[in-house]
């Protein structure tokens, strides 16, 4: 029975909804979301409250070919962007070049999904419409997931690439993007006091940074959240730390002793669990004098920059003006 339901969720989401006018698609998502939502709640029940390894690699490998097929189908590659695979780098590493590209900036993406799904294939799309957006030579590595590779495997990883990138582009102006747990991971890198690379300007969207259960304010929001699980994302969170924790500071920046930091964007939905954590780290970082906005959206929910909506180009839009302002005051 799930089964039948997600496949017609499904066909709903990729197929049907994206042909409706563009100002009516945001209403018509935010219900089959609900759905959606009702559905996962119901295959959770399905497992046991401490899942097996198998029980998760399953759920993880699902999860992975679902986001793989949204990505792909929700929106649709620009072919103005050439897309290439990065030779001798130390973790995979792909580079998203648009036409007559910015020789100033570039551009690192953290992707998201939870720490267990996430790759080129969920992202390229997306990735590619920013690149040709911002005008920039975007880099794009995929990071090992959880359940097989549970942290400090991604933050490991993600500081290989980095410092790879890097060394590509030793006097450009560096901006990092990074969505969901991509944000994390991101901002994770950022606080780490043994990594020495910082970018010049940082992207959040929907950033996760706070993966341990200590907000009460997200109770309130549990019912609002029209796609997160909240037992389920501590669960994840909780596994995904291991025996680190999941108030050590570089999994949950919250938690962190901040000393420096580059300006950042964030945007976040305010109905989203996720809300929380945005609102705690601007207050965060402002106490210390960094430069930090946030810019919210109302009725939308968690990374709804991936769906074919206006918000979505909205918010794009302001992530370019972010990314492109001469207003500018590092503190790399």
């Amino acid at each position: 029975m799930l089964k039948l339901i997600a496949a017609i969720l499904e066909k709903f989401t990729l197929d049907i909804i994206p042909k409706f006018p563009i100002n009516f698609r945001t209403s018509l998502y935010v219900n089959l979301l609900k759905l959606r939502k009702v559905r996962d709640s119901l295959r959770i029940r399905q497992t046991q409250k401490n899942p097996t390894f198998n029980q998760r690699l399953e759920y993880a490998i699902d999860s992975r070919y679902n986001l793989n097929k949204s990505g792909q189908k929700l929106l649709k590659y620009c072919e103005e962007v050439k897309l290439t695979e990065v030779e001798d780098a130390p973790v995979r590493t792909y580079m998203f070049t648009p036409e007559n590209c910015d020789e100033d900036k570039y551009a690192i993406y953290f992707h998201g999904g939870g720490y267990f799904a996430g790759s080129i294939d969920s992202h390229k799309n997306f990735v590619s419409q920013l690149s040709r957006k911002s005008n920039l030579i975007i880099y794009f590595f995929e990071y090992r997931l959880s359940p097989e590779n549970n942290f400090p495997a991604a933050h490991d990883d993600a500081k290989k690439a980095v410092d790879f990138i890097r060394n590509l582009h030793p006097n450009e102006i560096s901006i990092w993007i990074g969505e969901s747990a991509g944000g994390g991971l991101a901002t994770g890198l950022v606080v780490d006091s043994l990594f020495d690379t910082n970018p010049d300007k940082l992207v959040l969207m929907s950033p996760w940074l706070d993966l341990s259960d200590k907000s009460q304010d997200r109770k309130f929001l549990k019912n609002r959240d029209v796609t997160i699980l909240i037992d389920g994302m501590f669960d994840v969170g909780k596994h995904y730390a291991g025996n680190y924790g999941t108030d050590h500071p570089i999994l949950s920046p919250i938690f962190a002793n901040i000393e420096s930091f580059p300006d950042v964007l964030i945007q976040v939905c305010t109905d989203e669990l996720l809300y929380i954590d945005s609102i705690e780290f601007e207050k965060k970082l402002k106490d210390k004098g960094f430069n930090v906005q946030v810019q919210k959206w109302s009725g939308v929910w968690h990374a709804w920059h991936f769906f074919p909506i206006k918000e979505a180009q909205e918010a794009i839009d302001k992530i370019i003006e972010f990314i492109k302002s001469k207003e500018f005051h590092s503190s790399k």
